[in-house]
Formats: structure tokens, C-alpha cells, sequence
């Protein structure tokens, strides 16, 4: 047991926490300009942000084993991995889905708008990184990765939950509540099922670099 760590991340999920939803009450997410996506300032803040957060997770698991507190090893199964990877990317999608059916006057929070400029391709690969790679590391690091060993003593159940219920208030979501949850609640168990930290991040970048994809492809089509 480590209390003083788990306050600690308590503290920082509750921090991102505020920041998510303060950015998300002001409208700030919901004005987003269609080309948010096409502009470099967006990855670089996103990266240059994340970044920050990530050497605060670091520090905190400074003087613990990092190999063994970030699951950094192979999964004892691809094969498992893929499998609970492509049953969370269905339920989220089907629950993604469900909302759009029944909220239609409600805004999407997790949503990228379809657009598509071929003249700012360079600017969206940078985003895509940001938000695919960059962001699934950080993100992963944080909850499955040190949130979950400190969590670990109280169940693996308590934390597959507990940290999905973190990851689920640290993106300031309100109408996407079961969307995140559901994607969260997946790779809690992915982590516990495989013992490794990167089919996590590779779930993750899937999830985040298809909706992008997706609109891009959408808007050209």
C-alpha cells in the first residue's frame, strides 16, 4: 500500500477533473472551430500539455519499480488482448451509437467534427499523433498503469472500476459518461487479463486515431 501516492493521484485525477469539466461548462469544447484539427497549435498544446502531466505521474512513482508499476512488459496474450480489444471497441461503438439514435438535439463531447483539407495534411498527421499516440501514452500511464498498481491492494475488480471511473471524470464528459466508461472499464480488465501496460495504449490509440480518421474520411466522402 502506498497512501500518500494514492492521495496524490486522487489529487491530480481530481485536478483534471476540474479543468475537464470548467473547459466543458464554459463551452469551451463545445465551440471548438471545425478545423481545430488542421491547426499545429492544437497538437502542440495537447502534446506540450500532456507532457507535463505525464512527468507529475512519473514523479509520483518516483522510487517504485517502473517496469512493474507501469506494466512495462509483453502481455502474457496478443491473442486475449485482441480479443478483449475488439469487444470494448464494439461495445463503445454500439453504446457511441445508441446515443445518437436517442440524444439527437444533444451534442456529442467525444466527437471530431468531419473535415477535411488536403492543403493542411501535415497539421492533422500532427494531430493525429497527438491524439493517438501521445495522448493514449499519457492517458494509459496514468490510469492503468500507476492509478491501477496503487489500486491493486483493495481488488482487481476495485481497480479495473476505479480507475475506469477516473479515466471516465478526467475527460469531463456528461452525455458520453457510458461511452468513456464502457472503454475504460475494457482496458482495466485488458490490463488485469494481460499484466501489460501496451495493448492498453494500443487500444487507446485505435479508439482515439479512428474517430479522427473517420471524420476525415467522412468529409471527403
Amino acid at each position: 500500500m502506498h497512501p500518500r501516492r494514492l492521495i496524490a493521484w486522487s489529487l491530480l485525477i481530481a485536478l483534471l477533473s476540474i479543468l475537464s469539466y470548467a473547459a466543458r461548462i464554459s463551452g469551451r469544447f463545445g465551440s471548438l472551430p471545425s478545423d481545430t484539427f488542421f491547426r499545429y497549435s492544437t497538437a502542440i498544446e495537447a502534446v506540450a500539455t500532456d507532457a507535463i502531466f505525464l512527468l507529475i505521474v512519473l514523479a509520483m512513482a518516483w522510487g517504485l519499480p517502473l517496469r512493474e508499476t507501469f506494466a512495462l512488459r509483453l502481455p502474457a496474450s496478443w491473442r486475449r488482448a485482441a480479443i478483449i480489444g475488439g469487444a470494448t471497441l464494439a461495445g463503445a461503438y454500439l453504446l457511441s451509437f445508441a446515443e445518437v439514435a436517442f440524444l439527437r438535439d444533444v451534442a456529442r463531447e467525444q466527437s471530431v467534427p468531419p473535415f477535411w483539407d488536403s492543403a493542411r495534411a501535415g497539421a492533422w498527421i500532427a494531430n493525429l499523433f497527438a491524439i493517438a499516440v501521445f495522448v493514449p501514452i499519457f492517458e494509459e500511464a496514468l490510469c492503468r498503469g500507476l492509478g491501477y498498481t496503487l489500486l491493486e491492494p483493495f481488488g482487481v475488480r476495485a481497480a479495473v472500476a476505479l480507475t475506469a471511473v477516473a479515466f471516465t471524470f478526467a475527460h469531463g464528459v456528461i452525455v458520453d459518461i457510458p461511452v468513456i466508461l464502457a472503454t475504460g472499464i475494457g482496458l482495466g480488465y485488458m490490463r488485469a487479463s494481460t499484466g501489460s501496460l501496451y495493448p492498453c495504449i494500443v487500444l487507446h490509440a485505435v479508439f482515439n486515431g479512428f474517430g479522427l480518421i473517420a471524420a476525415a474520411a467522412f468529409a471527403s466522402g
